[in-house]
């Protein structure tokens, strides 16, 4: 096995050295020779041997992930508790024998850890810059507990303080899952950089599992624990993490941007063993920092968005934006009541949407196969396509009023699940995680992660008011919506979302640099279209 590496390791090492041989002392590149080198060993390394050789660092990777698993989770208790009759009673009114919960009630509870979520994203590119990858999530973990903490000990009737609790947990929400992002993508070896960010939303949906799990086991209950239970079972994650993150290995990027060369060259040695050439890894990261200093002295926010950063920052965004785009929030957030239309009881449209949530992580677990073998674009964009037929189906189905037209509508939204959770669900979280510099990475993947909570807020304030019945009440027709609005995001996928696969830190930037259109990242021989006879 070993030689096979080397041999492979070898050829691509004489190709690519061969095509930059006599130009990096031309090149404002840097030494692309080492670049050359340190890419092509990483090319000659499949999954399953990045897995042998790099356990460590895919272990550390799904640990930090662990904070997604909140996200989920999160975001799926609040309208589980919405459904709770004691929470109602405790924080409702009583209106014509009836707890009810105000509707602008309502929407402040599901919206507030959104609102909590962008500032806690926004405010991760400082924090982590200045404590670290591993400094932040501790930081996360913290406030994590506070937030919870609030939430649990809020006595009945006092709305803003359980507010207060959901705003100071979504703050730590958005940390989480922006320093999951640029963990994976600073840690991982290249083979298992789109198994590792990918596994961000795994965690999400493992989250919004759990969620529905302990709300069918406590929402049955008359006292106050029926809701501050589901509260409580957070507490479990932070301390988790909190108990791991000293053993936890900081990004090398990070230590050798602070001057740290000799830890750095550590973390490299720990996270691939013994066999790996540390010094090779360590001088490929040196020299893609140099390469991004050619390009820009600082890291601001404001840089995000100046020259070709701009480009990259789009895509961060927008792959958040095309997933709230393509309904997921109007098919998965009403798939129970889709259910209950197709004649289900409660309890069994309930469990229905439990089951639901379960064939999403199977998809994700499938993307750990796809997503290296098909590339990040073909799967986002099949993907998006995909979704727009299904939600389009929905609309034309949703006219019949039939009950096989209703049963038909609750398998699609089956289907749609499926096709979300192994396409445009995880793959969201690998290309706005590989799409940015290394210089900038916690900065664009906290703008992702900021415009993912404001879309996702958007959209969940606005979705009830087109299905509820005593508003616009279109039902399943709000399928031709997003399905309109997927179709348009699957021709803005088309042009504008590159293939981030296979290509080093380093490649990217020169690909970007050298303004390849979106469509030609993977074909583009990279190294010959930066030769001195060109």
């Amino acid at each position: 096995m070993t030689s096979t590496v080397d041999e492979k390791v070898a050829q691509t090492t004489q190709s690519e050295v061969d095509a930059t041989s006599g130009f990096e002392k031309k090149s404002p590149y840097g030494n692309l020779t080492t670049l050359a080198q340190a890419a092509a060993t990483e090319h000659a390394i499949t999954p399953a041997q990045a897995v042998r050789t790099y356990w460590r660092a895919f272990a550390w990777c799904l640990f930090i992930n662990m904070g997604a698993l909140l996200w989920g989770y999160d975001s799926q208790v609040g309208g589980g508790l919405l459904s709770v009759s004691s929470f109602r009673r405790d924080f409702g009114s009583l209106i014509d024998q009836q707890y009810v919960l105000a509707a602008s009630w309502q929407s402040a509870f599901n919206s507030i850890s959104s609102i909590g979520g962008m500032i806690g994203a926004f405010s991760l590119g400082y924090i982590s810059e200045l404590f670290g990858r591993r400094g932040a999530v501790a930081v996360a973990c913290f406030v994590s507990i506070v937030g919870i903490l609030l939430q649990f000990l809020t006595p009945a009737h006092k709305n803003g303080m359980l507010l207060a609790g959901k705003l100071i947990n979504g703050f730590s929400l958005g940390m989480y899952v922006s320093s999951a992002g640029s963990y994976c993508a600073e840690v991982s070896p290249l083979a298992l950089r789109g198994i590792t960010t990918a596994s961000v939303n795994l965690w999400i949906d493992l989250g919004q599992f759990m969620s529905n799990g302990v709300i069918r086991g406590t929402g049955n209950r008359t006292d106050a624990y029926a809701y501050r239970l589901p509260f409580a079972l957070q507490w479990i994650f932070p301390v988790i993490l909190l108990a791991g993150l000293p053993f936890a290995p900081e990004s090398p990027w990070w230590l050798v941007r602070k001057g740290r060369i000799d830890d750095a060259r550590k973390v490299i040695t720990r996270l691939g063993g013994p066999t790996i050439d540390a010094d090779m890894q360590l001088q490929q990261i040196q020299d893609t920092i140099e390469l991004e200093d050619t390009y820009a002295s600082s890291a601001r926010y404001i840089d995000c968005f100046r020259g070709v950063n701009l480009r990259r920052t789009v895509v961060a965004m927008m792959v958040f934006v095309l997933q709230q785009g393509a309904g997921v929030v109007f098919v998965l957030g009403f798939s129970t009541y889709f259910f209950e239309l197709a004649g289900f009881a409660d309890t069994n449209a309930f469990n229905l949407g439990i089951g639901v949530t379960a064939i999403g992580i199977v998809g994700n677990l499938l993307t750990f196969y796809t997503v290296n073998r098909f590339g990040r674009r073909f799967i986002f964009f099949w993907g998006m396509l995909a979704c727009t037929t299904v939600l389009l189906l929905i609309g034309f189905i949703s006219i019949s009023h039939s009950q096989n037209a209703r049963w038909t509508v609750a398998a699609f939204t089956i289907i749609y699940n499926f096709i979300y959770q192994t396409g445009i669900g995880p793959l969201g979280y690998v290309i706005f995680a590989e799409v940015s510099s290394a210089k900038l990475r916690s900065k664009t993947v906290a703008l992702g992660i900021w415009v993912n909570s404001l879309s996702s807020m958007v959209v969940n304030i606005v979705v009830p008011y087109l299905v509820n019945p005593d508003e616009a009440n279109l039902g399943g027709y709000v399928g031709f919506v997003f399905g309109g609005l997927a179709f348009a995001g699957t021709i803005w996928t088309w042009y504008f979302i590159p293939e981030t696969k296979d290509r080093t830190v380093d490649e990217l930037d020169l690909l970007f640099e050298e303004h390849v259109p979106a469509r030609q990242f993977a074909a583009h021989n990279l190294f010959r279209s930066t030769s001195p006879s060109n």
